[in-house]
Formats: C-alpha cells, structure tokens, sequence
C-alpha cells in the first residue's frame, strides 16, 4: 500500500494565524489613532505613513504558513487597521473620514494580498524572493523617500530617515541570509528601486491633483487624529 506524505504545513489550522494576525491588526489601528498626537515629534509620522502599516501587514502574514493564508492575512490585516483606527477615533469623538477609509479599503484588496505574497516568499525562501522583499523594500524607501521631497518642511526629517534605513536593511539581510547569490541580490535591489520609484510617482500624482496644483498647506494638529495613514497628514487633513 503506497502512502502519500503530507507536510504539516497543509494539515496545520490557518485560524491561530489569522486569529493572531486580526488581533494584532486591530490592536495597531486602534494605537495609531492615539499615537497621532502622543508621538514626539521626530516619530510623529510614523502615525500618518502608509509605510508603517503595509510593515506591519506583512509582518503579520509572516505568521501564514501557506500562501494562500499570508494572502488572506495581508488583507485582513489592512482593513483590521482601518476599523481600529475608525473606533479609536469615533470613541475619542473624533468624525471618521470616508475618504481614508475608502483609500485604505481600496489598498487591502490591491496592496494586501501583495504583502502577504510577499511575506511568504521570504518565509519559504522560494524563487520569488528577491521580488516579494524588494517589493516590501521598496515601499519603506519610497514612502520615506516621498516624505523628504513632500513635506519636510513640515514633518521631522527623522522618521523618514529611518523608514529608508528600515528598508535598505530588509534588503540587506535578505541578500546576505536569504539569497546570496548575484542574480537575486540584482532582482531583489531593482525591485526596491522600481517600486520606491512608483510610489513617489503616485504620490506626487495625487498631492497635485487632490491640492488643485498647489503647494499643501500645513494643518497639524496635536490634540487629535488628522487623517488615516496614507498620505501625510499636513498634506490632505
């Protein structure tokens, strides 16, 4: 009698990971909301940057053992975030704004499933690796990168600075542990190149056109949240 092996990754119950990973998103949203004005101000963005949740969703869908659950969970994880963030926000009687709920709606089900691809790469080590991290790479650069050229003068230089170290690092540790070899490291740092590109190209496309082409006025604020993250808060409140 032949007997198929089966690994126990395909027997294994998604739902510890994906219950962990809703908790877990929910818990950040929620913090974000508040961290909008108990940050000190050289962190302060880290509240108001799409780079820090699309992290966080892919951290979480690290937690998937199987494709198609680091998919679900890079999903679930981004709209987890925005209703946290809603809740913590109506409960601090602040409005919810349907715009950024929209935007981050719209970035689940695009981005989303795109970082958990991208987690399980890196997680199996599988040929698509150098993509999936230089495509997580790429959106930490980007994002810090649109953040020194859009609204300096109004936010700390600080943690855009660190979100571009954050991804070179990511970069770098995955060439060195992961896949180092010329090929993929090649792959891996044209990936972070091309998608940090289109990210600054995308945001400035969208600071233009949702500012009817003029500079973006400064309206932070200390004692509330000012707008889902996504794009900067002095940019679009």
């Amino acid at each position: 009698m032949n007997h198929t092996a089966t690994s126990p990754a395909a027997t294994a119950s998604p739902l510890p990971a994906l219950g962990i990973a809703l908790a877990g998103a929910l818990l950040i949203g929620f913090l974000t909301s508040f961290a909008q004005g108990w940050l000190p101000a050289p962190i302060s963005s880290l509240a108001n940057a799409s780079g820090s949740w699309s992290l966080a969703a892919f951290l979480l869908a690290l937690l998937g053992r199987r494709m198609w659950v680091s998919v679900g969970i890079g999903v679930l994880a981004l709209v987890a975030m925005v209703l946290g963030y809603d809740l913590a926000s109506i409960l601090r009687g602040f409005g919810v704004s349907p715009f950024y709920t929209l935007f981050w709606g719209a970035a689940a089900v695009t981005v989303g499933p795109l970082l958990g691809w991208s987690a399980h790469t890196l997680r199996h080590r599988n040929r698509w690796a150098p993509v999936g991290v230089g495509f997580m790479a790429g959106i930490l650069v980007g994002d810090g990168a649109n953040g020194l050229l859009t609204v300096l003068e109004t936010t700390s230089p600080v943690y855009w600075t660190l979100s571009i170290l954050a991804g070179l690092a990511l970069l770098v540790w995955a060439c060195a542990r992961r896949f180092p070899r010329a090929r993929p490291v090649l792959t891996a740092v044209a990936t972070t190149v091309l998608i940090a590109g289109l990210i600054c190209g995308v945001y400035a496309t969208a600071h233009h056109l949702l500012s009817g082409g003029e500079p973006p006025a400064p309206t932070e604020s200390s004692t509330g949240p000012v707008t889902v993250p996504g794009f900067q808060h002095h940019t679009f409140a």
